[in-house]
């Protein structure tokens, strides 16, 4: 004999339809912690990645306004514009480029792939 819930005929729809919207409502709860969470850690990686301290001090998150979700996080620089420069170099007048040490080049890219795929191994995991 196995152990677990028992329901009548005329109430499975109704079983059913609870459980689903339990589970519904825990993995929302799983996605939206592990969404901010990865995205504070985004942020934090990046600025101990940056150049200089008040470019680095401009790293942050904010969450996404709208949908009936609050799954997205965007990891942004309030200096964006030298956030451009350092991630794809520019030529200068009179040659060489801005910045003449390209240490930063692809470091946003790098972190932003080991941070998405960070969050989908922790998202699988946890589903």
């Amino acid at each position: 004999m196995s152990s677990g819930i028992v329901v009548r005929p005329e109430a499975f729809e109704k079983a059913v339809m609870k459980a689903l919207a339990e589970y519904g409502d825990k993995t929302m709860e799983m996605l939206e912690s592990a969404t901010k969470s990865n995205a504070r850690q985004t942020a934090s990686a990046l600025k101990g990645q940056a150049p200089s301290g008040e470019y680095s001090a401009g790293w942050s998150h904010k969450a996404q306004k709208g949908g009936a979700y609050k799954l997205s996080e965007t990891v942004y620089n309030r200096k964006y514009q030298l956030t451009h420069l350092l991630e794809k170099p520019h030529s200068i007048g009179g040659g060489g480029h801005y910045p003449k040490k390209a240490d930063y080049t692809g470091t946003i890219a790098r972190i932003e792939e080991e941070y998405t795929n960070k969050y989908m191994e922790e998202v699988l995991s946890k589903l």
